[in-house]
């Protein structure tokens, strides 16, 4: 049974929550956190992994950790950042 990865990364004072695992319908879902919210997820497929003749549980896993190292350096790049904090209306102006 493949289980899942689970990091926690340091970056630019925030540290932010990265989980990776396999889900029903053939799919690898990696969220992150940030203080317990959800501010991204990468769902992607596996069905065609799983449908090869040369499947391996090994080989899942390695898409689990190429997919969840893939998300951890996207924030490090700062492709991946918290969301914008909301600004005051502009409604009634």
């Amino acid at each position: 049974m493949v289980m899942g990865f689970n990091t926690d990364i340091k970056h630019e004072g925030l540290v932010y929550h990265i989980q990776t695992e396999t889900r029903k319908g053939a799919a690898i879902e990696t969220m992150v956190y940030l203080k317990g919210a959800i501010i991204h997820c990468l769902k992607t497929g596996c069905q065609d992994l799983l449908d090869s003749p040369d499947y391996t549980e090994q080989k899942l896993r390695q898409r689990l950790e190429d997919q969840h190292r893939q998300v951890i350096g996207g924030i490090r790049a700062g492709e991946i950042r918290p969301p914008l904090p909301a600004g005051p209306s502009s409604a009634g102006t």
